[in-house]
């Protein structure tokens, strides 16, 4: 039984260099700038997620009108909600975003540059 345990512990202290070894020279910066407003805005959804639930009110109406005048204080504390509904509805807003703009860019239309899109290249 030890062994087993043993081959398990040596298999998981190699995948740190079995994953450095496959993103070989990556670019942190670029990487952390790329997710930078995806990470905002999973931030900002999961404030207003933290308005919603602590504002007073029985129906939707009157919780967006404590919603909107809440508004000023939202980041009189920096951290964010820890409360898990509000940790999921910012992770999901930053990935619909984030699918969003994946969607967005793989749908894009191919233009070549310095002629008129839709012209064909004719070859004799």
């Amino acid at each position: 039984m030890s062994k087993i345990v043993d081959g398990i512990a040596k298999d998981l202290k190699s995948v740190p260099k079995k994953l450095k070894a496959k993103t070989g020279n990556f670019d942190k910066k670029k990487l952390i700038l790329m997710c930078l407003p995806y990470i905002l805005t999973g931030y900002f959804c999961d404030k207003i997620a933290w308005l919603w639930r602590v504002s007073p009110g029985q129906d939707a109406s009157a919780k967006m009108m404590a919603v909107m005048e809440g508004l000023e204080g939202l980041f009189s504390n920096p951290l964010p909600s820890f409360y898990p509904k509000d940790l999921l509805i910012g992770a999901g807003c930053g990935i619909a975003l984030r699918l969003v703009v994946y969607f967005k860019a793989k749908n894009a239309k191919k233009f070549r540059h310095g002629m008129e899109y839709g012209s064909a290249r004719w070859s004799a």
